[in-house]
């Protein structure tokens, strides 16, 4: 007699790229799937990046109408799947908004387990009064429904599950894990993306990953550059990221002139290879949790500078980490890029031991959900 996998309904808005869908799809892989096999609840019609891998795995994707089109549409819907594609394991809900409503569901529809994952710090944290008092609200929902509380960094579990979450035992740390393995060939082919862009091995590359957003600082980060162009006149800055300010940043450098020294590559799906060219990474961020392109770079023995908005659990002590308070000088943000370019790399098996000590390495994140999904 054949033993079947047990599922796992992962609730997300959409399966295309982002922080908690390629930490879903890391764990996937590397998920013993004879025992869990996972499936996807998500809220648009419109083909996602990871859905021909996410079948190829064995996974299923199930679409409903958004919640805020109609709740009673929606609980509806999400009985429906439960009832008739079931049964499912467990409920590994990714999207805050939605969750109260899905945890809910799920809980009268037979679902014993139910997990609330909380990636990064949630927008509520940064909200109106009003929206503050909503949100406060479904929070304190969610952790009456949910239960298994699980987070990728502290910052992240003290926004969305409150400052005593550490002491409940639905509380649990999983951080956003990566294939280390993917990160640690830095510079055995060092001329890919200097090739497509013409930049000499003498040129210093800085880097910057994210959303053209106003909370990730592009404005100062470009008059960091032109003040470091000063110094160091053959550096060149890559830009990789899209969103509404890229036109206003793109008008900001024309403006400055210094639009042969600065790359826009917009969305990319190969990170992982550009991350290992870069000589440095700068985040200026008024605010931000623990950026996963942060982890990254360590992995990669990329030296890291960045603003001190930043929590310290983003240092994983695996090579050179600067934190940088936003009210210096920017002549102060460009003497630490100086020292980061001049820093000693670190040899890859210690990177490697500071990635796993910190909990970072995808396969034992894997275990550490598996472990999760078994507990009740």
């Amino acid at each position: 007699m054949s033993h079947q996998p047990v599922r796992i309904l992962h609730h997300i808005s959409d399966m295309n790229r982002g922080e908690a869908q390629s930490f879903i799809m890391n764990v996937y892989r590397h998920m013993d799937r004879s025992k869990i096999q996972f499936d996807f609840v998500v809220h648009t019609h419109n083909p996602s990046d990871y859905d021909e891998e996410i079948r190829a795995l064995g996974g299923r994707i199930f679409i409903l109408q958004k919640p805020r089109a109609g709740w009673m549409g929606y609980i509806y819907e999400l009985k429906s799947t439960i009832q008739h594609h079931g049964p499912f394991h467990a409920l590994h809900s990714h999207t805050y908004e939605a969750s109260v409503l899905t945890l809910l569901t799920s809980r009268l529809f037979g679902i014993d387990i139910r997990i609330v994952h909380c990636h990064s710090i949630s927008d509520y944290t940064y909200a109106s009064s009003t929206t503050k008092v909503s949100r406060w609200l479904k929070r304190n929902m969610i952790r009456r429904f949910a239960t298994n509380w699980v987070s990728s960094s502290i910052t992240a579990s003290q926004a969305l599950f409150g400052y005593q979450w550490s002491q409940d035992k639905r509380g649990r740390m999983v951080r956003n894990g990566i294939d280390v393995g993917r990160f640690t060939n830095r510079l055995q082919n060092p001329m890919t993306l200097r090739e497509q862009l013409d930049i000499s091995l003498e040129e210093p590359i800085i880097g910057h990953i994210g959303r053209f957003s106003s909370a990730k600082n592009h404005t100062f980060l470009i008059e960091i550059f032109e003040e470091l162009l000063y110094r160091v006149p053959n550096a060149r800055l890559i830009l990789v990221g899209d969103g509404a300010l890229r036109p206003q940043i793109q008008a900001l450098i024309e403006q400055k002139e210094i639009q042969n020294r600065v790359h826009l590559l917009g969305r990319r799906d190969d990170i992982s290879e550009l991350i290992q060219e870069l000589d440095v990474m700068v985040l200026p961020s008024f605010k931000d949790g623990l950026p996963m392109v942060l982890i990254e770079a360590q992995a990669a023995g990329v030296p890291c500078v960045v603003s001190d908005v930043l929590p310290e659990e983003a240092n994983l002590r695996a090579g050179f980490f600067a934190f940088v308070c936003l009210k210096q000088d920017i002549a102060v943000w460009v003497q630490w890029l100086m020292k980061a370019m001049r820093s000693d790399p670190v040899p890859v098996d210690e990177r490697i031991r500071a990635i796993r000590l910190a909990g970072y390495d995808i396969k034992e994140v894997a275990l550490e959900l598996e472990h999760v999904y078994a507990t009740q």
